[in-house]
């Protein structure tokens, strides 16, 4: 043997010695399989964020499609010409879009407010939508979320309304 090889032997039976003594371990000591630890211990973290990632971007999309839908029968309820007609206009328009989207809403509620149906007035649409998080993609999922938009616009001030 070389005396560099001896020497690091005596080197480390030092350190070993002077840590049994101060009660501090040795470089390196403990280190050994601490990158198998971290696989194993971030792999189902990253796994979930990943999932979170998933999930909020299936809820972005329905949110949009709510919005989508308000905003769809609330033009349609504009172009009426009663405001009977405006409100069968605006519900059927909100079915037809969020159908057309492929979203199931249970509970669903639209309310349609034409109480001001006049030239220069306003048409207002509010849409709720639960969406049960297991329709969001993940399988097993449980719960809903209720998913809102409104939507209003204003009739032509120098439209004929009947």
């Amino acid at each position: 043997m070389n005396a560099t090889g001896a020497g690091a032997r005596k080197a480390t039976g030092r350190a070993r010695a002077r840590a049994r003594t101060t009660g501090r371990p040795v470089p390196g000591q403990f280190e050994t399989g601490s990158a198998a630890a971290e696989i194993v211990i971030l792999t189902p973290l990253l796994v979930v964020l990943s999932l979170l990632f998933v999930i909020g971007g299936h809820l972005a999309n329905d949110l949009q499609d709510v919005a989508d839908a308000a905003r769809a029968s609330v033009e349609s309820a504009v172009i009426a010409s009663t405001a009977s007609a405006a409100q069968a206009q605006a519900v059927a328009a909100a079915d037809d879009e969020l159908s057309h989207d492929g979203l199931q809403c249970t509970p669903y509620s639209m309310t349609a407010d034409v109480g001001e149906f006049t030239p220069g007035g306003l048409v207002s649409v509010q849409l709720r939508c639960g969406v049960g998080l297991v329709t969001l993609g993940m399988p097993g999922l449980p719960g809903s979320v209720t998913l809102s938009a409104h939507a209003s616009a204003g009739i032509e001030p120098y439209r004929e309304v009947g």
